[in-house]
């Protein structure tokens, strides 16, 4: 279709406004929808860090209260947990086409949560109180060891259980080794005193102190494997794993707000963009229109300046509009029409002139 009309021109312009406004309205539902969508996904990811720092808190409680109903808490935060990590890995990889930060975060979760349940069992085997676990076995051979100085009125022997007492309690209280080693010293030498017993009682005795060293030897063990402080053993690795899993979390909210801020300068950019495009094309096209239609009025001006000395007619092919084209056929058809009815008045008047010479003649 040739755009050489007032009318094609009038409507290739609201056209070209019309998909303009088409294509505006399409991008910004587009990527209205799609930042929705993504601070959805944050909102799920800022619960995902409330989920983690509530796993952090049945954590410390358990190992604060030594309670087993919060290692029940933690298992089901973190079922949650990994629920809501693959929910938002999906939807990130949707935009992101990477599964490297999620199955770091993912494999660090995992982690995380086996460290936990290792040393609540760990904790579970030392006794979550005084007569549970290695505690409560120590314990009870201790008293039975106790009594039967005191009923045998082993006053010296009884003065150094009490010393091995002391020594067991610094141990669990301050978690330092030389308690262990004083602990030790002082065994060998309530064992040494013992052998000088009837050996009925030496069998006795000494079956309640092995049972009551072994048990304090397996909760040296166990405390020592678990961490005598916070940063060693597999407390030092759970609380270094947990660390990590936070950082990780924080990176991976990084990246979110990084693609959020992208989705946001995108609107943005396609936006101006449609409308730089459309109102460039715009003022091509007006400007042409203007510019033809001022030449043909221009021509039109000169041509009826002229018709009053000379009779010449327009060139149509100098005119861009199709109505002024058929505006100038008009006019060359009415000077063509102009011309012969002025020949037949000249011929007429020729005529006239000649009758009136006739008579004379005669």
């Amino acid at each position: 279709m040739k755009l050489n009309s007032i009318k094609t021109r009038l409507v290739l312009i609201i056209s070209i406004c019309l998909f303009g406004m088409l294509i505006l309205v399409v991008n910004q539902i587009y990527n209205t929808q799609r930042l929705v969508k993504l601070n959805n996904q944050n909102k799920q990811l800022l619960k995902l860090s409330q989920g983690l720092l509530q796993l952090r808190r049945h954590e410390k409680d358990f190992m604060l209260r030594l309670d087993p109903h919060y290692i029940e808490m933690f298992r089901q935060r973190a079922e949650q947990f990994s629920e809501q990590i693959e929910q938002i890995k999906s939807y990130f990889d949707e935009f992101t086409q990477s599964e490297r930060a999620f199955n770091e975060l993912h494999s660090s979760f995992v982690l995380y949560h086996s460290q936990f349940l290792a040393l609540s069992r760990l904790q579970q085997q030392i006794g979550l109180d005084e007569n549970k676990g290695y505690q409560g076995q120590f314990r009870q051979a201790t008293h039975a060891l106790e009594q039967e100085l005191i009923a045998q009125k082993r006053v010296n022997m009884h003065i150094v259980l009490l010393q091995i007492r002391r020594s067991e309690k610094d141990f669990l209280l301050r978690k330092n080794r030389q308690y262990v080693e004083q602990e030790q010293r002082l065994y060998q030498q309530l064992q040494a005193a013992m052998h000088s017993l009837e050996p009925n009682d030496e069998a006795l005795l000494q079956g309640h102190l092995d049972t009551y060293q072994q048990g304090f030897m397996q909760l040296v063990a166990a405390y020592q494997e678990m961490g005598l402080d916070h940063n060693s053993g597999l407390q030092g690795q759970f609380r270094q794993q947990a660390h990590e899993l936070e950082a990780q979390l924080n990176e991976v909210s990084h990246q979110f707000e990084i693609l959020i801020s992208e989705a946001e300068y995108q609107v943005e950019r396609n936006s101006l963009l449609i409308m730089a495009v459309t109102s460039l094309i715009l003022m091509v096209v007006l400007l042409r229109s203007y510019l033809t239609f001022q030449r043909a009025f221009l021509n039109f001006v000169m041509f009826f300046y002229r018709c009053k000395r000379e009779y010449q007619h327009m060139d149509s092919n100098k005119l861009g509009f199709a109505e002024f084209k058929y505006l100038a056929t008009i006019a060359n058809e009415m000077i063509d029409a102009r011309r012969d009815i002025e020949r037949q008045l000249q011929a007429a008047h020729q005529h006239i002139a000649k009758l009136k010479q006739e008579p004379e003649q005669i």
